[in-house]
């Protein structure tokens, strides 16, 4: 193997870390703002149920 090739092959090595990370980064972004969408509409969902709550608690 010539010096050539073996530069070419350290090159991809390093490359296809930094592909590993953006994917990894992206996906637990992702699921973050998922999770957040998920808990916001569950929160809007039972916005009448702790109004209910709260008025029953009041009598």
């Amino acid at each position: 193997m010539d010096r050539q090739q073996h530069d070419r092959n350290e090159g991809r090595s390093a490359n296809s870390t930094y592909k590993k990370l953006a994917v990894q980064w992206l996906n637990e972004a992702l699921c973050f703002v998922s999770i957040s969408v998920v808990a916001d509409s569950f929160r809007l969902r039972n916005r009448q149920l702790l109004v209910a709550a709260n008025r029953y608690r009041q009598c």
